[in-house]
């Protein structure tokens, strides 16, 4: 991720990458008091600005954005990569907020009612010391009464990862409900065996940074974009085995 305070620094920003070749653009950032991406009429302008004549995809990390804004804030991206806490207490204390969990699964219904299944992402952390196994599968099963597309499953990061038949549950759940399962960028690298037999298994069709050895054992096809894009939107970011895409350095 990169930095951009101001709306002019954002437009700079992204004409950078743009000019690099860069196509797809995730806009993220702190969350306020109330839990969702502040972004005012300037950098919604400035968006619409940079994408104007322009073929990109542009996704945000919306979080609980009020409906208002929500709706503005369509009207300029692709997508929202729209993370489901799995319990209220992650809600609480890991996100400092006063709300619950089903305002975040009430949310994610709005959006997929009114925008559709490709416009939207849902991603759920699992494995977290906030919630527990029960709480994981049970908004595995809610996200997935609202959206059939894809899920994006993220896994907690500690000192202690999560017990392996706790991540393997939620994958084998998530396989019943969802059309593609993606294994997200967040993840402990001491349970990358057990991803990759997930994957061999069938569990998981989407894998950020795979090894060069899942690469090897399963027919992949590689892109350099986020995990939760539709797939009409993928053609663009196709890669070969071995390249690589990166900017340099900033000046």
């Amino acid at each position: 991720m990169d930095s951009a305070v101001g709306a002019g620094n954002l437009l700079k920003l992204l004409e950078y990458y743009y000019e690099y070749g860069f196509r797809g653009f995730l806009v993220s950032g702190g969350f306020n008091s109330e839990g969702y991406l502040p972004l005012g009429s300037e950098y919604l302008s400035t968006l619409r600005v940079f994408r104007r004549g322009r073929d990109v995809f542009l996704s945000v990390h919306a979080g609980l954005m009020p409906r208002e804004l929500l709706d503005r804030a369509m009207e300029v991206f692709d997508l929202v990569d729209f993370e489901v806490p799995p319990s209220d207490r992650y809600v609480r204390e890991g996100r400092g907020l006063r709300r619950t969990r089903d305002n975040y699964v009430d949310l994610l219904s709005y959006l997929v009612d009114k925008y559709g299944e490709d416009r939207v992402a849902p991603h759920v952390v699992i494995g977290s010391s906030l919630s527990t196994a029960g709480e994981d599968l049970r908004t595995v099963e809610d996200v997935g009464s609202v959206t059939s597309r894809l899920l994006v499953i993220l896994v907690a990061m500690g000192s202690t990862p999560p017990e392996v038949s706790r991540v393997v549950a939620v994958f084998k759940t998530a396989r019943r409900y969802f059309r593609e399962v993606a294994l997200g960028c967040m993840r402990p690298r001491t349970l990358g065996r057990v991803f990759e037999e997930l994957a061999l298994g069938g569990y998981v069709d989407r894998f950020v940074n795979p090894s060069r050895r899942l690469v090897e054992q399963v027919p992949t096809e590689l892109y350099g974009s986020c995990c939760s894009l539709p797939e009409g939107a993928l053609a663009s970011f196709r890669l070969e085995l071995g390249e690589v895409r990166g900017p340099g350095r900033r000046p």
